[in-house]
């Protein structure tokens, strides 16, 4: 069983990522389980040329270290996702062997003109489950004969409910709070709901530490473990790091980065104690490097504090 870390290398790491990458280490080390580093670059276009080596530079800079990876190996190699395909295609063969995807052509004004509620993953709106209908999916077909279909999951109707390890119970219920959802897309790329799934299920990840943006993800993704034979995870959802107005950071508008951390001659057990006292696993801002704060805490002083921290 391992924990592992899965940024995307689409730009320079932010202190959310970091601090994010902080806690998955410190969750695998003070569990004792071996701790994996996953390149998740699936989609291509949205990958910055240097970004994975940038990452990985900045991450042994703060001083994490891990048993498998890119730069190292491991028994799940690759470690980047856009190696991973093949295996992607076996996952999508053996759910398309248990009737549970099927193509669909609908456009987005189709989804849009059609969908039932303001919730779900395609723009906000619930996918009404058109194209799972044999008979509809033939108009939809003929209606853009020009489209590539997209494939999608069939929900089943009932409610996943699971026990977040920092939230408690949560509880969705995939057809009226979802709907069918894509796992290819109709460029031809795996979704990041089935690839996650398939590279954590092979990679024997026990636990999952994220950011609580990903909360809305997980009930699709522990269908999808079920439906491919895996055992799902425990999922440790953290709560996001905001800055001084209190928006969440971002890569996208530049938000506090690592280069100009450095470029103010700061060192990494600076940054190490700013993040680990922005959620309050330490009681003053001050210098610590990961392995003394893994020595100053246990596992369940780092939820309780995690808990503390998320309400």
């Amino acid at each position: 069983m391992s924990g592992r870390y899965a940024p995307s290398p689409s730009g320079p790491l932010h202190f959310g990522n970091l601090r994010t990458a902080l806690l998955a280490w410190l969750q695998a080390r003070l569990t004792s389980q071996p701790f994996i580093l996953r390149i998740e670059d699936l989609d291509l276009p949205r990958t910055r040329p240097g970004s994975s080596r940038q990452l990985i530079d900045d991450l042994h800079w703060l001083g994490f270290d891990w048993d498998e990876g890119p730069d190292i190996g491991g028994h799940a190699t690759p470690y980047y996702q856009s190696r991973r395909t093949a295996l992607y295609e076996d996952a999508f063969a053996q759910l398309l062997d248990q009737g549970l995807i099927y193509p669909c052509y609908c456009s987005r004004k189709d989804i849009q003109h059609a969908a039932s509620a303001p919730h779900g993953d395609e723009h906000g709106l619930i996918y009404p489950g058109t194209c799972r209908d044999i008979k509809q999916r033939a108009k939809m077909e003929k209606r853009h004969p020009e489209k590539v279909a997209a494939w999608r999951y069939k929900v089943p109707a009932g409610t996943v409910e699971f026990e977040d390890r920092i939230l408690g119970n949560i509880a969705q219920s995939l057809d009226r709070e979802v709907g069918d959802f894509v796992i290819k897309r109709a460029d031809g790329l795996f979704a990041y709901q089935l690839a996650v799934v398939v590279d954590d299920g092979l990679m024997a990840i026990s636990d999952v530490v994220r950011g609580a943006d990903l909360l809305d993800s997980t009930a699709r993704q522990i269908e999808l473990f079920g439906a491919l034979g895996y055992p799902a995870p425990d999922f440790w959802h953290v709560p996001l790091m905001l800055d001084d107005t209190g928006t969440r950071l971002s890569k996208r508008d530049g938000s506090d980065s690592l280069e100009a951390w450095q470029q103010q001659n700061k060192s990494a057990a600076d940054l190490i104690g700013h993040l680990a006292f922005s959620v309050g696993l330490i009681d003053e801002e001050r210098a610590i490097t990961a392995k003394e704060l893994l020595q100053s805490l246990t596992v369940d002083l780092l939820r309780d504090r995690l808990i503390a921290s998320s309400q």
